[in-house]
């Protein structure tokens, strides 16, 4: 018998994808590899000189590439001479519209740049004005994380040779294999962690250069729970997108909870990817029991990454003992377990050269193994109290012997068994893996899901792509990790962005004039269906995976596409207030007709949050394939009944036209959501638009603000019911602004001084000064803001708000722009005294130093708030489908005053919405 070593299979995206089928496939049959594109991937940074982002490769026979060449006596006899010495061919040539430079720095050169990784370039400075750096970080490109190089070579990575655990597990490519990488490394490591963080200032930087570099797409896994999307990374998005620059963005981590999508992956502007599973094998790390015989096999386990590492010495073989420190409570008084080790253990000495079973929690990974260790254990198995297993994290060099989690079903078995007096041996070595096969096209149950914090009418996420156990390159110099180790598997809708962003540079090579909104379309109108939920039977939504599972050979050819542009995105955001845009400009955008209503935005997907029968949304369609004809088929959500109009489009090639859909409720319950879909065919593609309404009660504007001391306006509502209506005034009350006096007791603008640390706590001193503020009873409404006008110059202030009920204050809202245009809202607000922190981040000079000038406003009005400046007429009787209006009369106010009010809306069910007012008065 020929004694020859086996490959670990694994599963691979490409295939899953389709992008190798013979018969369409974008790689196989169309031999799009990404050629020409740069992708820049703005993240944790890279690792230089990493295999799979080399613009070399040795020459080797195709046959010594196979595995034949390694699992086989003749192929390594006869390629091994190939192997000693083979020429060089050149992969790649600089690409010819990049701009882009290579930084170097601290484990970083300008050599580690090449024709694959064509630039790399970092931005440390926001992220160092508030907070310090892991000191196993470099303040370079290099990459002390591993996640910028698993996205990267995800996108782009060359075909290669991969090893895990020096395991060879076989050929490996990133989705684009010719495409090129530019690094832009804003995220880095505070002391101790794992994952990096990124400040914003950081990443608007890297988002601009990029941009200005020239590149064709832009990877963004980065992003946070903010319910806006004007911030700074937003808009600079935006703008990449008015440059031609396609911005493909993780939807976040934060599944199953349902709203969990914000800034910026609820931006229309941005293609965000959810993340689902791959059909194929995957490989988990595993321990071996030897005994007894009839559990004899592998369970999967994660080693700690600050224990002696399994790689560095033999494989351990040894019984397991129970620990028991005899504690059913820990010293604080907590509920732990006789299994935790936090406590002095009673059978120490049984533990001496065997291997020690504990389980998690009670206390630090630290505390529990040092002790074991000191008992004489030669290694340390934890069972999670949690579900699956995890990577232990400590003080590296704290401990001595190795040490391994498993899952909390699996240390529950072998618990039993050593109670029952079962005699366990287990053996602990790197390499030894357990193959689990996975289902493809199940939803990952940390994919954050819809609807959209920042704006429930752009319907999100796009798309799902691939994104749990991906296989992909990993950084040999990770600080607070397993080093050496050169590729490694990540879940994440961090790892499903850069499949998408790869699906996309493929399409971009093919179609290299399409605009970033076009690229956008098609891997969504193309989009399969068939995902299921994470429990793996429940269908999954839109609100899940939005249009359904990207799929790219279908992709390459959409017919028709929704083609957004950045003045219907800038008019939107001009219905912001404050709007990130001047006054002017939006007065001049809507001059043109351009919308701010999400609705009226031509992305494919229609999403209605407050949907009222009688409302129509415009859609615009180019043909990007050859002529033809394309007719409608609808599938109506439940309860109500689409139409659009008109049926048929006959486009040629380049032409555009327009299509309506109106929507009539039946019987679709109010308050909910659902879900239908439009579907344009032809003889031989199918573009598809997913359809999410909620219909409501009524609709009516959020906020109206006027500059006068008397007038009026009427307010648009539209009704989504039939009974009675009331409207009814709160306010207007004037604000307080009377926070700082002089010596003389004259009220005088407040002075902070700057917090050189830019660092908030809670405190009254050094850059932050506290207001406190009685809400009374029964108050419908508050607002607290600062604003720029009132400051002295070009200042950052920031607003946190702290309640204090019974002098106990607890942080319950802030707001932190990159201005003084500060602004904290709360509905319903409990009564009592409010804590108001003004926090001088960054402040121009004021007389004497530092710092800067402001006035702090406040509001609050009632629920029964009658002050007698303001009136309102209304319809008392109202039909479903009315579109009417509320009139409302305000003065004379005092001048020189800011007010704040509030029409509410009241159905008779109660009090429904509300519409704020607030009147400047000159």
């Amino acid at each position: 018998m020929v004694d020859t070593e086996k490959r670990v299979q694994k599963t691979n995206s490409a295939v899953f994808l389709g992008l190798e089928d013979q018969n369409g496939g974008l790689r196989a049959d169309l031999k799009l590899r990404g050629e020409g594109i740069v992708v820049a991937v703005i993240d944790s940074g890279i690792a230089p000189g990493h295999p799979s982002l080399q613009d070399t490769r040795e020459r080797i026979p195709e046959r010594c590439q196979s595995d034949w060449a390694e699992a086989s006596w003749l192929g390594i006899f006869l390629c091994s001479a190939v192997r000693r010495n083979p020429p060089l061919d050149v992969l790649f040539e600089p690409p010819a519209d990049f701009h882009g430079t290579c930084e170097a720095g601290h484990g970083f050169e300008t050599t580690d740049c090449n024709s694959k990784l064509v630039g790399a370039r970092y931005y440390i400075d926001g992220f160092l004005s508030r907070n310090e750096l892991d000191p196993g970080e470099f303040i370079s490109p290099r990459d002390a994380d591993g996640h910028g190089t698993h996205i990267a070579t995800t996108i782009a990575g060359n075909e290669v040779a991969a090893d895990l655990f020096g395991v060879r597990v076989g050929r490996i490519s990133g989705i684009a294999p010719s495409a090129r990488i530019a690094a832009y490394k804003a995220c880095w490591l505070k002391p101790g962690e794992v994952r990096a963080s990124c400040n914003t200032s950081d990443l608007v930087r890297a988002i601009d250069d990029a941009v200005a570099d020239g590149v064709d797409i832009i990877n963004y896994s980065v992003g946070n729970l903010e319910a806006g999307l004007d911030a700074p990374d937003d808009l600079a998005l935006l703008n990449a997108l008015e440059a031609g620059v396609l911005s493909v963005v993780a939807a976040g981590n934060e599944g199953p909870e349902s709203a969990t999508i914000g800034s910026p992956a609820g931006a229309p502007w941005v293609l965000t990817v959810a993340a689902s599973t791959q059909t194929g094998n995957r490989f988990d790390e595993a321990i071996t029991i030897v005994e007894p015989e009839r559990l004899a096999g592998r369970i999967e386990m994660k080693e700690a990454n600050f224990t002696p590492q399994l790689r560095d010495r033999e494989s351990l073989d040894g019984e397991l003992r129970l620990v028991d420190d005899g504690q059913d409570f820990l010293a604080d008084g907590l509920a732990g377990s006789i299994r935790d080790a936090c406590e002095p253990l009673n059978d120490a000495s049984e533990l001496q050269g065997h291997i020690a079973l504990l389980q998690r929690g009670g206390c630090t990974f630290d505390v529990k193994l040092a002790r074991v260790a000191d008992a004489g254990a030669i290694a340390a198995v934890v069972y999670s109290d949690t579900g699956e297993p995890i990577v232990m994290r400590g003080t590296p060099d704290s401990v001595n012997i190795p040490a391994v989690m498993i899952s909390t079903a699996d240390g529950q078995i072998l618990v039993d068994e050593l109670l029952s007096d079962t005699v366990v041996r287990v053996e602990l070595a790197k390499g030894v893996f357990l193959t689990r096969s996975d289902s493809g096209k199940v939803l990952g149950d940390f994919s954050s899901r819809g609807p959209s914090l920042p704006e429930p009418d752009f319907l999100k996420p796009d798309i799902t792509a691939p994104g749990v156990e991906i296989f992909a390159g990993h950084s040999p110099d990770v600080a607070n990790g397993l080093e050496g180790e050169v590729y490694q598997y990540l879940s994440g809708t961090s790892m499903s962005a850069p499949e998408a962003a790869g699906v996309a540079a493929l399409l971009k090579e093919a179609h290299p004039t399409w605009t970033p909104a076009q690229l956008k379309s098609a891997l969504t109108t193309s989009a399969q269906g068939g995902v299921l939920a994470e429990d793996g039977v429940t269908p999954a939504g839109p609100f899940d995976t939005g249009a359904g599972h990207i799929d790219p050979n279908s992709a390459i050819d959409p017919g028709l596409v929704f083609d957004a542009t950045f003045l219907e995105h800038a008019a939107y955001l001009c219905g912001y207030n404050p709007s990130p845009y001047p006054a002017a400009d939006c007065a001049i955008l809507s001059a043109a007709g351009y919308s701010v209503h999400a609705r009226d935005v031509n992305v494919a997907s229609i999403g209605i949050s407050q949907l009222v029968s009688g409302d129509v949304v415009t859609r615009r369609v180019t043909n990007v394939g050859p002529p033809s004809t394309y007719t409608a088929a609808v599938e109506d959500p439940l309860g109500l009944d689409l139409t659009v109009s008109p049926t048929s489009l006959s486009l040629d090639t380049g032409q555009t036209a327009e299509f309506n859909v109106s929507f009539q409720r039946q019987n679709a319950p109010l308050d909910t959501w659902s879900f239908g879909r439009i579907t344009w065919s032809d003889d031989t593609r199918n573009i598809t638009s997913a359809v999410a309404a909620r219909p409501v009660s009524l609709r009516a504007p959020r906020e109206l603000s006027f500059r006068s001391s008397s007038g009026g306006t009427t307010i648009p509502v539209a009704f989504g019911y039939s009974g009675a209506y009331q409207a009814q005034v709160h306010g207007l009350r004037a604000a307080l602004t009377d926070f700082c006096r002089d010596q003389n007791d004259v009220s005088v603008p407040c002075e902070i001084s700057d917090d050189p640390t830019n660092t908030f706590s809670f405190r009254m001193e050094d850059g932050v000064n506290a207001h406190l503020i009685d809400v009374p009873p029964d108050q419908l409404y508050a607002r607290f803001a600062l604003l720029d006008q009132y400051t002295d110059g070009n200042d950052d202030l920031d607003l946190y708000v702290f309640y204090c009920p019974d002098n106990q204050c607890s942080q319950i809202a802030q707001s932190g722009t990159f201005t003084s245009e500060e602004e904290v809202n709360l509905i319903s607000p409990q009564p009592g005294v409010y804590a108001v922190l003004v926090h001088g981040f960054e402040t121009d000079e004021v007389t004497g130093g530092a710092g800067a000038q402001y006035t702090l406003f406040a509001w609050s009005f009632g629920l029964n708030d009658v002050v007698g400046n303001a009136s309102v007429i209304f319809p008392t009787i109202v039909s479903d489908g009315d579109r009417g209006g509320v009139d409302v009369a305000w003065g004379p106010l005092l001048p020189a005053t800011r007010y704040l009010g509030g029409i509410s809306h009241n159905t008779p069910s109660g009090l429904y919405g509300l519409t704020l007012l607030r009147i400047d008065s000159p």
